[in-house]
């Protein structure tokens, strides 16, 4: 399996049209994604102490983590608008391989930094809210 350049990872924002247009908000530095499944505990009296969960059932959350580079000002104004606005809006990762995933996220927090002699940065985390979709390449 061949390794990827965290580089080529981009996030992009959607505009809310029909069809939806995605605009590059940057692209990352580093990246995380989490996966959580908090699954029922199912387990009865005949289970001979031994626990059991119910398929399907209990909460599934994903959030992504990353820090990044702004692609240009409107960039930022797009990412800094969803966290300031508490919205739900339609984000886009584009994986280095050509695969993407789309879905609503909810801004949990945003940084937005910099040095006098470096670019602007900046991070933000993101939770999935409901499903989404993901897209081999």
């Amino acid at each position: 399996m061949p390794s990827f350049k965290g580089r080529d990872l981009l996030l992009k924002i959607g505009d809310g049209g029909d069809p939806e247009n995605f605009t590059t908000i940057g692209a990352a530095r580093t990246a995380a994604m989490t996966l959580d499944n908090r699954p029922v505990d199912a387990t009865a009296m005949d289970d001979n102490g031994v626990q059991a969960f119910a398929a399907d059932a209990g909460v599934q959350s994903l959030q992504i983590r990353l820090d990044g580079l702004f692609k240009d000002a409107a960039a930022e104004e797009s990412l800094r608008g969803a966290a300031f606005g508490r919205v739900s809006v339609n984000y886009q990762l584009v994986f280095p391989n050509g695969d993407s995933y789309e879905a609503a996220f909810v801004v949990r927090d945003y940084t937005r930094g910099g040095t006098h002699d470096g670019l602007e940065t900046f991070s933000v985390t993101l939770l999935r809210s409901g499903g989404g979709t993901y897209t081999a390449a």
